[in-house]
């Protein structure tokens, strides 16, 4: 059941990812590091990723060797640099590079992940991609909440295993994601109907694009400058790393209805359309997030998480898959990663420096304009075709 493997195999990425990157502030804290530390370790984390991204789906584009291996070699020293933060007595600036190699990695790693999926599709697999997402924002979600309370009830220093664990599964269904065409008269899942290839982008085109990765990186900025720094958010507010963990929980809890029914949007809007919708729900989610008045009103901002986030993931990797002909949509994924970490390199800078001299307020209203400013290039520059 091709969709199952996938499920498990974007579940795993996105168990990494939270461990690696939204707990990043609750382990780097207690490692001795500051805020502004913190948000610039992440930032030039993110920027290596950045450059690094489009490099390796290019020669992942040309190499004989299939996309889940490169996959599997990303987990092996994802897995080997967590076991080196068990080491105990390092120095701090050897830990602030073993984290910020590791915050790297999983970046460099996603657009790879999406890639196996779509190409599955194109190859006529029946495979679902929005249900098999849904279902990693469900496991994003329970370990979220998990990993806060055994940190609070241990040490961040059971984040390091957690991590071991994640890598070791990641591995092993990237490893063992290898599938055969399906009968044509089996319909299990719902896959999207095959469309006419597109030609190559022209510069009109290229320009279009181009407004449309600015959009998605003032988005993903507004994104970074709350879940970069949930935990200071959440205590600002009387909180815990418990709570924390709760915040992101219903965040991921509320983008499950929209990536399983995504299959449908997509058969009713294009993805240009709905990459628009996406940007209009950040905005609104980081206005109501700067708004809020306590954790019941970051808990209530959290849910609207399935207009943007939950929106955008899955809409952005069937925009390129619409709009970029096959010998370049493993680039194009790469593109779309490569402003999502734009966007993470933004908000972990300037949010972290904001936060260090005027506080969590102020902080959350420059995500506020983050997000309203991209929501409006989005709307520039999406193909609605």
């Amino acid at each position: 059941m091709p969709t199952a493997r996938y499920a498990v195999l974007q579940s795993t990425y996105w168990s990494g990812f939270c461990l690696i990157v939204s707990f990043a502030s609750v382990y780097l804290l207690a490692q001795g590091l500051s805020n502004s530390e913190i948000g610039i370790l992440i930032a030039v984390a993110s920027a290596l990723a950045t450059v690094l991204q489009p490099l390796v789906a290019g020669v992942a584009d040309r190499s004989r060797w299939p996309l889940r291996l490169w996959i599997v070699a990303s987990g092996i020293l994802m897995a080997a640099l967590a076991v080196a933060l068990l080491v105990p007595g390092q120095p701090r600036l050897l830990v602030a590079i073993t984290y910020g190699v590791l915050v790297g990695s999983i970046q460099i790693v996603q657009p790879l992940v999406n890639s196996v999926g779509m190409d599955a599709i194109n190859l006529g697999i029946r495979l679902n991609f929005g249900l098999a997402r849904a279902c990693a924002s469900l496991t994003f979600a329970l370990l979220s909440l998990a990993a806060g309370r055994i940190v609070e009830s241990t040490s961040s220093q059971a984040l390091p295993v957690l991590m071991i664990a994640m890598q070791v599964l990641f591995v092993a269904s990237a490893a063992t994601f290898v599938f055969r065409r399906p009968a044509p008269h089996r319909d299990e899942e719902v896959a999207p109907e095959p469309v006419q290839e597109p030609e190559p982008l022209d510069r009109a085109a290229w320009m279009r694009f181009g407004l449309v990765l600015a959009g998605f990186t003032l988005a993903m900025a507004s994104h970074n400058v709350l879940n970069g720094f949930m935990f200071q958010v959440v205590t600002f507010h009387g909180g815990t790393a418990s709570d924390m963990g709760l915040a992101v929980m219903i965040a991921a809890l509320t983008e499950l209805p929209t990536m399983i029914g995504f299959n449908r949007l997509v058969r009713r809007w294009t993805p240009g359309v709905l990459m628009i919708v996406a940007g209009v729900g950040f905005a609104v989610k980081s206005i109501a997030t700067y708004l809020a008045p306590n954790l019941a009103g970051i808990y209530a901002a959290q849910a609207l998480q399935f207009a943007a986030f939950g929106l955008i993931v899955p809409a952005s990797v069937y925009y390129v898959n619409r709009h970029f002909p096959p010998s370049q949509r493993v680039t194009g994924q790469a593109y779309m990663t490569m402003t999502a970490t734009a966007g993470s390199v933004i908000g972990s800078v300037v949010g972290g420096v904001v936060l260090d001299v005027a506080g969590v307020p102020t902080m959350l209203l420059l995500g506020a304009v983050f997000g309203v400013l991209g929501a409006g290039c989005m709307a520039v520059g999406s193909n609605r075709s």
